[in-house]
């Protein structure tokens, strides 16, 4: 199996990344998250797509979640200026875009098997 005690073979070192499977309602408004799920090679990049309709999102939140925690606030957006980050989350390895009220991406880049989480946009 690609799983087992003490990590991922070596060879077939793979980032799982779990994503809002989804839509998500709030407040009669419709976040679309893309994609729903990922999986990639250690070392590559992945866009997490966030899409909002019937809803303005002047600030968008950016969260993760590892197995077994709590979510973690990552980022907040403000459209059309840089994100403010938290502590452990540089923008470096998490660069965030918000150029309009309907959309706003994070990638993470150069990604190892401890990115592994649940990822979730909100505003």
């Amino acid at each position: 199996s690609l799983f087992r005690e003490g990590g991922v073979r070596p060879r077939m070192k793979m980032l799982m990344l779990l994503l809002l499977l989804g839509p998500s309602f709030g407040l009669g408004a419709l976040v679309l998250q893309h994609p729903s799920g990922a999986i990639c090679n250690s070392g590559s990049s992945v866009k997490i797509e966030c899409h909002f309709v019937d809803l303005q999102a002047t600030s968008v939140f950016w969260y993760r979640q590892l197995p077994k925690q709590s979510f973690v606030l990552m980022a907040t957006s403000n459209m059309g200026s840089s994100a403010s980050y938290e502590q452990d989350f540089a923008e470096a390895k998490f660069p965030i875009i918000h150029p309009n009220l309907t959309y706003s991406s994070l990638t993470l880049t150069s990604t190892h098997p401890e990115d592994s989480s649940f990822y979730f946009c909100g505003a």
